[in-house]
């Protein structure tokens, strides 16, 4: 017994409470796992394939208001600009871009135009987890783009990459990277964001968006014709700024879509997303436009037994359109990054042709 104040109190061996504290987790661990079961079915009510195309819109605008934006009505203006020449090779010239989509916010990309190009498609190549403009446009060593800027320069397409906040990234993907010494966390800035009313993902959806707004500007780019590729975290994020945006047309992802009920990194969870929109929905958005999906059995990463069924969900959205030639699902026998051996560039080029 213990006193104070003259008075006696019990004490008692702490781990004789363990028992309850692993039943209370474990009733924690049960309610996640029941409401993730739901959420399949609540995903499906939430946003059924029979009334989509008719309002197609209305779940757009609610996408939105999941990751958020950091403004309240998308701006009407054309962001100013600031460019420097970084030179010249067999494919084109290449520019490092600033561009102000926000009040003196500048974002930053490396934008490729070929030699003697008068109108042509515009490609945004995103790169992956450790990713900078540099090493995706190859300028930077090896890596494991598979030269996709390159596929796109040779097809006569402008290119512009933009630098997402991932040079600094927490997580091994095994990806080629070059050391950048300019430190942050991502998953802390996300937390910030989402404090405020949105997130990283919606951030730099909002930054991808405003470049195209410039970009689309430009004489020699056909605003008509806008495409957008990436590997992994570029996969990702091609997915979700195409649902976005629908001025994207064509879309490629390598290497990222899957069941986030399973594999999500801290920065890709929103509030009642899995109720709501995950991967399937997401890319059900890009519906009737051109997606291709390119998904490896030998990804160290991310788990691909978990991703057929997860694009059936996409699938459904696409056939609502009488556009199921639009969609393709690749399994492959490959690893964490493009089948370059399939026919997924030539699908995703022919849709900005």
């Amino acid at each position: 017994m213990g006193i104070f104040n003259g008075k006696t109190f019990l004490e008692e061996d702490a781990h004789n409470g363990d028992r309850h504290r692993k039943e209370y987790l474990q009733s924690v661990l049960n309610l996640i796992d029941k409401k993730y079961a739901e959420s399949y079915e609540e995903r499906a009510s939430f946003m059924p394939a029979e009334s989509f195309p008719e309002k197609q819109e209305f779940y757009r605008d609610e996408y939105l208001k999941m990751i958020g934006s950091p403004v309240k009505e998308y701006p009407k203006d054309i962001p100013c600009a600031k460019k420097g020449k970084i030179g010249k090779d067999d494919f084109g010239t290449a520019y490092r871009m600033q561009i102000e989509v926000l009040p003196d916010f500048w974002f930053y990309g490396i934008l490729t135009v070929p030699h003697g190009v008068k109108k042509a498609p515009l490609v945004i190549a995103q790169h992956g987890g450790w990713g900078i403009p540099e090493l995706c446009c190859d300028m930077a060593g090896e890596n494991n783009y598979d030269y996709f800027t390159k596929r796109a320069l040779e097809e006569g397409m402008v290119v512009f990459a933009p630098q997402l906040l991932l040079w600094c990234f927490d997580t091994e993907t095994g990806e080629k990277r070059v050391a950048v010494d300019v430190s942050f966390d991502r998953n802390d800035i996300d937390r910030k964001l989402k404090h405020l009313g949105f997130s990283i993902t919606g951030l730099e959806v909002f930054c991808i968006r405003r470049s195209i707004d410039y970009l689309a500007s430009l004489d020699f780019v056909d605003e008509d014709k806008i495409g957008m590729m990436g590997l992994s975290y570029g996969g990702y994020f091609s997915i979700y700024t195409a649902a976005a945006d629908t001025r994207i047309k064509s879309v490629y992802s390598a290497a990222a879509f899957n069941d986030r009920t399973k594999i999500a990194f801290h920065n890709w969870i929103y509030k009642d997303a899995a109720n709501t929109f995950l991967d399937g929905e997401v890319a059900g958005l890009c519906a009737p436009r051109r997606l291709q999906i390119d998904v490896g059995k030998e990804d160290h990463v991310f788990d691909y037994s978990l991703t057929p069924s997860e694009s059936e969900r996409a699938k459904k959205y696409y056939k609502a359109f009488n556009a199921e030639d639009n969609f393709r699902f690749n399994l492959w026998e490959g690893g964490h990054k493009f089948d370059v051996d399939g026919e997924g560039f030539s699908f995703f080029f022919e849709g900005l042709k």
